[in-house]
């Protein structure tokens, strides 16, 4: 007999503080999005609202890290840094970049991703991980850090870090791996070209990739919540 699961609206999953939105009794799919740097751990919750389907069952994770305007990070950022690239006209090309504390958000994460598929009885092949900005570089790294993946991948305006290391496993994705990306051209947080550069290195090891530029920045447009939401019925089927 199959046990009822029944999540809770508001819970701690893997030292995580965690939102669930939709289909909070017997899910068939998990979709779990982690929020940006800066934000807070509600602020991704409408996609809920605007990507429902029957059993399809939302977690919002909360990043560890308190900001200094109170919002949450997965790890810290040099903003001073930030801005002085920024006066100098240079982009954020952060594809050399090993983020300090990667490894443990990495480690946080599939543990989370574990405990979801625990929690709710649904396989990792049927939750999809994802995230808006540093929230997409952490649902990056840690799919290609499983050794079980999870269903598929979204990125939302997110770009590449710590190049060597995600090349060297992106060689070992499966040619149907599920990826969705999405990035503004006018984006002037995280430059398109080197979110365009992300796209085309998953695409080289996967056929699988939906690759969707929008004319816009740092954003998510109606066009991209369409596109999300035709990726995520085709790999419920």
């Amino acid at each position: 007999m199959k046990t009822n699961v029944v999540v809770p609206r508001f819970d701690t999953w893997a030292g995580l503080s965690v939102r669930t939105a939709g289909a909070r009794e017997n899910p068939t799919q998990v979709v779990v999005f982690m929020h940006g740097w800066g934000a807070s751990g509600d602020d991704l919750v409408p996609l809920s609202q605007v990507l429902p389907a029957p059993g399809r069952l939302f977690v919002f994770p909360e990043a560890p890290l308190v900001t200094f305007g109170g919002g949450r990070a997965w790890w810290n950022l040099d903003l001073a840094a930030i801005e002085a690239a920024r006066l100098r006209g240079d982009d954020r090309d952060l594809r050399e970049e090993v983020p300090k504390g990667l490894p443990e958000v990495r480690a946080t994460v599939l543990a989370l991703l574990r405990e979801i598929a625990t929690r709710t009885n649904v396989p990792l092949s049927s939750i999809v991980v994802g995230g808006f900005s540093q929230g997409a570089m952490v649902a990056t790294d840690a799919m290609l850090a499983a050794e079980e993946k999870p269903g598929a991948l979204v990125i939302l305006s997110g770009t590449m870090v710590a190049e060597a290391h995600w090349r060297k496993a992106m060689a070992h994705l499966p040619r149907k791996y599920p990826v969705f990306i999405s990035h503004g051209r006018g984006d002037v947080v995280l430059p398109f070209r080197l979110a365009e550069h992300l796209a085309q290195a998953l695409a080289s090891c996967s056929d699988e990739v939906t690759w969707l530029p929008f004319d816009g920045g740092h954003e998510i447009p109606h066009e991209v919540i369409d596109g999300v939401s035709a990726f995520l019925s085709a790999v419920s089927k």
